[in-house]
């Protein structure tokens, strides 16, 4: 580097019947030299650096004296252009960068709903990384199309920190289906009124159409088909999923006190004591026996209580998620709300009140009895 180094020397030497010939001696060295001044006692003028070894290797063979004095200073940042040029890609890169995303990671409580998910964000959001988050879709889009492709699906939480977007699918309870399971032959009568979507059925034959509007009771799929001049028994069996408007009421406290979920980092547990673990432990290091008696290593989840005032502007990144989670969590598994307009809303002194319509799509068939006569 001290071959490249031309920052400015000054040279000082005393008068003598050696100094012309040790300047005529730098000149044949190809050593550059500027400001040539002669003074009384002295001659001074300025090399660079990266010339300083020629001078003291020369100063020897002319016995002269030599003064060395550094004009600049040793520094990381030089004040010149480069430097310049330097500081301002420093700080306009990382600017730059940051209105990218750079990552999507997909957190699943299964190795095989995690790759289901990473499919759909594949096939259907169109993630071409790096992307300008400009043109990413807002999180409720990404959610509903999710969901909409995993019926499975009571919830899809998004996390966004700085460059990279984190999507955790959250799976429906498993909930008991033998209420609307009967002995015998069915017809897939509608169990509330609303615009029908899509069929899933195993079996059976459609008495709507998609896009059509059906009414509670109507039969959306027969469990009798006719084959020419005959009447066959097959039961119908499945799933017929339909559009329809729920309103709902909600009332909060103003302040809100929620449990949040942190960073996941690697801990190290020193046992002295028999405290309760705080937060959830995803993956322990399996350490020998003598020494798992002492210290556990591991990755945990953990959480912080925050507390937050509602104010109008958090109605739709605070209020309506949480409607949302809750009414789907009262609704059959495979349920998506696909839209969700909020009608009005009062504050009170500690009170939020008001009332959110939802589009939900949901599979409304269930079994109906075939009697002789169907």
């Amino acid at each position: 580097m001290k071959k490249y180094d031309n920052r400015p020397v000054e040279i000082r030497i005393n008068k003598g019947s050696g100094a012309n010939a040790f300047i005529q001696h730098l000149h044949v060295k190809n050593v550059k030299i500027k400001n040539l001044a002669h003074l009384d006692q002295e001659i001074r003028f300025e090399v660079t650096r990266k010339d300083i070894p020629i001078i003291r290797a020369s100063r020897k063979k002319y016995r002269l004296k030599v003064k060395i004095r550094y004009l600049q200073e040793s520094r990381i940042l030089q004040k010149n252009s480069w430097t310049a040029l330097g500081l301002l890609f420093l700080i306009c890169i990382p600017i730059l960068f940051s209105r990218f995303i750079w990552d999507v990671k997909v957190e699943a409580e299964t190795p095989e709903l995690r790759v289901a998910v990473e499919k759909v964000i594949k096939e259907n959001l169109d993630f071409d990384y790096p992307t300008l988050k400009g043109k990413v879709k807002s999180d409720f889009e990404i959610r509903q199309t999710i969901m909409e492709q995993l019926r499975d699906l009571s919830w899809v939480h998004i996390i966004k920190t700085g460059s990279s977007m984190t999507i955790v699918p959250q799976l429906a309870p498993i909930t008991d289906n033998k209420d609307n399971k009967t002995k015998g032959k069915n017809h897939l009568v509608a169990a509330k009124s609303g615009v029908i979507t899509h069929f899933e059925i195993a079996s059976g034959e459609r008495r709507v159409l998609p896009n059509t509007t059906v009414y509670k009771g109507d039969t959306l799929v027969s469990g009798v088909i006719t084959v020419g001049d005959k009447s066959i028994v097959i039961g119908a069996s499945g799933e017929v999923y339909a559009d329809y408007w729920l309103e709902t009421e909600f009332s909060i406290p103003r302040k809100v006190t929620y449990i949040s979920a942190s960073n996941r980092e690697w801990v190290f547990d020193f046992k002295i004591n028999n405290e309760k673990e705080q937060g959830k432990s995803f993956q322990k290091v399996d350490l020998p026996e003598w020494l798992s008696k002492f210290i556990e290593i591991k990755k945990t989840q953990k959480y912080t209580t925050v507390t937050e005032e509602i104010t109008e502007e958090r109605l739709e990144s605070f209020i309506l998620p949480l409607l949302h989670e809750k009414i789907l969590k009262s609704l059959p598994p495979k349920t998506i709300i696909k839209k969700e307009n909020i009608l009005h809303v009062t504050f009170d002194d500690d009170k939020v009140k008001g009332k959110v319509l939802f589009l939900v799509n949901e599979n409304i068939a269930k079994n109906y009895p075939i009697v002789q006569g169907d």
